[in-house]
């Protein structure tokens, strides 16, 4: 959806409905739930059955599954008198609801439970990876992890063992390295199943801006993808980086850090969420507020729930009452339940 023409989920008289960024009402508050658009179309329930809506509030899909979820490569998961299945954007059913989980389509598969054992299927619902495994991971960069006997492997989009079942936990591969855990320590390898990083930490976090978190001897620091330490561990926790600036923790309290490792947020808050347009969903107490890169209060902490900013507007909760607000902290969207 065109930024310029994004609609905001309200709720008034324990009723949802759609705004947009002025605080008019587009969509008339008659859904007992409704979620935010993701492109041009938007999860609404109706009586506990789910379906979904356009930007014009026209339903486009009946509110008639027990769940759904939003479109990813054309297809949602539905479930349906206790299975899942999938439908594509114009409500046709592509896969019968047949499976006891099913996830997004990614890369062209989706990752399938029927009985204990989980396999994937193609877009067109043909399990083109038989359902023999424990566990399943969704494809990234052309593998997946998969449990076999307790351990984790990952395979290929055919279902054929590309990096052996030695691994104690391992997660997706991101620019052709994944962080993965044998013998009690973590590490990385490539995509053939090269280790690229030693076996040296008790925690690998995964890369991303350069950098990702490591745990040496009960510390946080950061390493480069070859290895080499860039900010010398001495966090209690560390988060990746976003934007340039990271989440630490010491203490039990919460700050962010530069690249270089220098402190540019105290650690003085309970938590601290991702920056989003300059601003940054920081707890003070038991309440969230606002706070700027130099972790200045911008907003005070008046709220049960703080949300990213968008186009200028973020979500706030108290209680069951949803509202909006500005950068400046006015209401757009009064608190309403």
């Amino acid at each position: 959806m065109n930024n310029e023409k994004r609609l905001y989920s309200v709720k008034s008289k324990k009723r949802y409905g759609y705004m947009d960024k002025e605080g008019h009402v587009v969509i008339e508050c008659i859904y007992n739930y409704a979620e935010e658009f993701e492109g041009d179309l938007a999860i609404i329930s109706i009586d506990e059955k789910y379906g979904f809506i356009n930007n014009a509030g026209e339903i486009v899909i009946e509110a008639k599954y027990d769940e759904v979820e939003q479109f990813n490569e054309g297809l949602s998961v539905i479930k349906l008198d206790g299975k899942k299945g999938y439908i594509d954007i114009l409500g046709n059913i592509i896969v019968e609801p047949k499976y006891e989980e099913a996830n997004l389509f990614i890369e062209g598969r989706a990752a399938v439970k029927s009985g204990y054992l989980w396999g994937y299927i193609d877009s067109n619902g043909s399990e083109v990876v038989p359902l023999n495994f424990l566990d399943a991971n969704d494809f990234s960069e052309g593998l997946a992890a998969v449990q076999i006997g307790g351990k984790i492997a990952y395979i290929d989009k055919e279902g054929k063992i590309i990096i052996d079942a030695i691994y104690d936990y391992a997660h997706e591969f991101n620019g052709g390295i994944a962080p993965v855990c044998a013998k009690g320590k973590y590490g990385y390898i490539n995509n053939t199943g090269e280790i690229i990083i030693p076996f040296r930490y008790t925690v690998c976090g995964e890369f991303n801006e350069g950098m990702a978190p490591v745990e040496m001897r009960g510390k946080y620091g950061y390493i480069d993808r070859s290895g080499k330490i860039i900010i010398k561990p001495r966090f209690q926790w560390a988060d990746s980086f976003y934007e340039g600036i990271a989440v630490i923790c010491e203490d039990e309290k919460y700050g962010c850090i530069n690249k270089k490792g220098s402190i540019i947020i105290p650690m003085l808050f309970e938590d601290i969420d991702i920056i989003s347009e300059g601003l940054i969903a920081a707890q003070i107490g038991d309440k969230w507020g606002y706070i700027d890169i130099e972790g200045q209060i911008v907003i005070e902490p008046n709220f049960e729930e703080a949300y990213e900013f968008i186009n200028g507007i973020a979500r706030v909760e108290v209680g069951k009452r949803i509202g909006y607000i500005n950068k400046l902290g006015e209401f757009i969207w009064k608190l309403q339940s």
